[in-house]
């Protein structure tokens, strides 16, 4: 019976000590989320278009840093980066689906599906086209040069991780191939 006791006592006293620091971490959870708020950079609070700054290759904020841009040439680039993503927004409510196209007389039609699918390629590279333009425009010579060796560095890392993945994915295909002939 000492055992029992001891045991609910031993499992309230858990219970209560797991309660209590779920809790409290909630509550410090809330008040971080409350402290940060507003403290953040203005163009941290963008929610989509602080998203869209840091997709890919191409993150303006690690650019600032590494390239060592002054303010005009950041806030000029933020301003390409906006135009790009308006352009890109504004194009892709332009496009129709391109199957349907070329299904619109009642049989698929070829040619227009290629079109279709032509065009909105090469209307997606001609803004991409028209922001590295732009952004070239607004680096030195030597940022220029710095930015392509940092371009090189990402790729020939890209390539590393894909490689290494290669051999991942071989390895638990062989084992998967092991498992299948037993």
């Amino acid at each position: 019976m000492k055992k029992s006791k001891f045991f609910f006592l031993f499992m309230f006293l858990l219970a209560f000590v797991f309660t209590g620091t779920y809790f409290a971490g909630k509550a410090f959870a809330f008040q971080g989320m409350q402290k940060n708020k507003f403290m953040g950079h203005k163009f941290m609070r963008r929610g989509k278009m602080n998203m869209w700054m840091k997709i890919g290759m191409f993150n303006v904020f690690m650019l600032k840093k590494k390239l060592h841009l002054n303010k005009n040439q950041f806030h000029q680039i933020m301003l390409f980066k906006r135009q790009e993503f308006k352009a890109f927004k504004s194009n892709m409510g332009n496009f129709r689906n391109p199957l349907l196209a070329a299904m619109k007389s009642g049989t698929f039609n070829k040619s227009v599906f290629v079109s279709s699918i032509t065009n909105k390629v090469k209307n997606m590279a001609e803004i991409k086209a028209n922001f590295f333009q732009k952004f070239f425009n607004v680096l030195t010579p030597k940022q220029r040069n710095e930015f392509v060796k940092i371009m090189k560095n990402r790729i020939a890392g890209k390539i590393k991780r894909l490689e290494f993945m290669k051999k991942m994915l071989n390895k638990k295909i062989k084992a998967m191939k092991e498992n299948m002939s037993e």
